[in-house]
């Protein structure tokens, strides 16, 4: 695996560490355009051959639901920002990480490509997230971030 891109929320709360399991040219980066993502700016990506790894102080991370309910966006409860987005499936957890909103430069310059599943069914959904998006660890401590 390539060396950790790394990040954070606007405060610190959450950090990330995405490891690459292909160069980042070839990863893809896609701008959702449903109203939440639209109006967080998030610009995110995902790769099953990837890791991420998310670790928040206890208490930083809180989980919203919308539409369907079957994803949790995790947006820092300290400064608002959205991180990523993510499931649990077969005991593991997948995630698909807003490249924007944790400061993650080495995607600047790229053009996402615009993203719209609201014709997708549940069954859809959630195959297309098992099969695109990155096995995830999520950590949270006690100590400062």
């Amino acid at each position: 695996m390539s060396d950790a891109l790394t990040g954070q929320c606007h405060c610190g709360a959450i950090a990330v560490a995405f490891e690459p399991g292909r160069p980042v040219a070839e990863l893809p980066l896609r701008a959702c355009q449903c109203g939440f993502c639209r109006r967080h700016g998030a610009l995110t990506s995902s790769d099953p051959s990837s890791r991420l790894r998310i670790e928040a102080k206890v208490g930083a991370i809180t989980r919203y639901r919308f539409g369907r309910r079957a994803t949790d966006a995790l947006i820092c409860s300290v400064c608002g920002v959205y991180v990523a987005s993510a499931i649990e499936a077969e005991g593991q957890m997948f995630a698909t990480l807003n490249i924007a909103g944790v400061g993650i430069d080495a995607f600047a310059g790229r053009d996402p490509e615009p993203a719209v599943y609201d014709f997708e069914t549940d069954e859809a959904k959630l195959a297309r997230r098992l099969s695109r998006w990155t096995p995830t660890v999520l950590v949270e401590t006690r100590l400062s971030a």
